[in-house]
């Protein structure tokens, strides 16, 4: 997976990454056109320490992008959509199926259960179907990036009380 930085709007490409012992990246060394060594730029943390070897301080966690990844990610995500959809789909018809087996059926004695055990195996498949319901619209509202915008002002809120 090929890294970018993203300086001011440009993006650049990553020759090498240093990471900390906790994983977090700590510097990055970027090239020219030619994949050469161009600049390095530090973790905004390290601000202040040894600033004369660095070209730049930027936060790396929001700085560095992976389009490789995102893009599998993005794909990985809407075959999963896909796959909700049509599994819907199929719950929704065997929900109508059963609907129509229990009107059609006929009681063989006055207190025939029939029509019991079809409302009930209704009722169990609307609540599956219901749950299916909510599981694509979260996947959808996760993949639409609803939960990041969500997270972003619950932590804004949070800094600034």
């Amino acid at each position: 997976m090929k890294a970018v930085i993203n300086v001011k709007g440009t993006k650049m490409s990553v020759l090498t990454i240093h990471y900390n012992r906790d994983g977090e990246p700590t510097s990055v060394n970027t090239r020219d056109e030619k994949g050469r060594l161009d600049k390095t730029y530090a973790d905004k943390s390290l601000e202040g320490n040894a600033a004369d070897i660095y070209d730049g301080f930027l936060d790396l966690k929001t700085a560095l992008e992976y389009p490789e990844l995102e893009a599998r990610i993005v794909e990985g995500n809407n075959r999963l959509i896909e796959h909700l959809d049509k599994m819907l789909e199929h719950e929704n018809i065997e929900l109508t199926n059963i609907a129509i087996e229990g009107m059609e059926s006929k009681p063989d004695l006055p207190f025939d259960s029939q029509l019991s055990r079809k409302q009930h195996e209704y009722k169990l498949r609307q609540q599956r179907l219901f749950g299916l319901i909510d599981g694509v619209e979260e996947v959808k509202a996760f993949t639409e990036g609803y939960f990041l915008n969500v997270d972003d002002e619950a932590d804004e809120a949070q800094s600034s009380h």
